[in-house]
């Protein structure tokens, strides 16, 4: 089954502005080949970037990588209640408290990586196994109208987003 990306007009604002990173038509292929891309790219940071803060305030690189383990899990569980037509709406979550209160400073890079792996290997299952109905059921998130296919466009565009922002300010120092 091909599971097309939502189209840009039917997007929240905030989501509208991932469109660039999803550069494949179909969202399941688009999933696996993200999936790819953690591991070859969590092999390629040196070991001494992984505490590495670019500017006062923001967070450690290994930080960022547990911020997308944390907002996977989110995303998935909100696309699983959407998809089995829970109506009941969903609060949305403050990012830097979730950092904050996480243990991820303490954690090896290699660590975050196998948990991301994992986490990722949920999602795939949990995608795949839907049918073509359940990508359009949509629900309530962070006051928002949100459909399961714009909940995968976003876990596979926001992971790609925060490798971006890793490339050009973590890295490239």
């Amino acid at each position: 089954m091909q599971v097309l990306p939502p189209l840009p007009e039917n997007l929240s604002t905030y989501y509208r502005s991932y469109v660039r990173y999803m550069k494949e038509v179909d969202l399941l292929q688009a999933l696996q080949n993200a999936s790819d891309e953690i591991e070859f790219f969590l092999r390629s940071v040196p070991p001494e970037k992984e505490n590495f803060i670019y500017a006062p305030g923001k967070w450690m690189l290994k930080e960022v990588i547990g911020h997308l383990c944390d907002t996977e899990r989110i995303l998935t569980y909100r696309a699983l209640r959407f998809a089995r037509n829970d109506k009941a709406p969903l609060q949305g979550f403050e990012e830097n408290d979730y950092v904050a209160n996480s243990n991820f400073k303490s954690r090896t890079l290699q660590s975050m990586g196998i948990e991301f792996l994992i986490i990722r290997e949920s999602s795939i299952a949990f995608f795949n196994s839907l049918d073509e109905t359940d990508f359009d059921r949509t629900g309530e998130a962070n006051k928002s109208l949100v459909s399961v296919r714009d909940l995968l466009f976003f876990i596979i565009t926001h992971q790609r987003h925060h490798f971006a922002i890793i490339k050009e300010r973590y890295l490239s120092h």
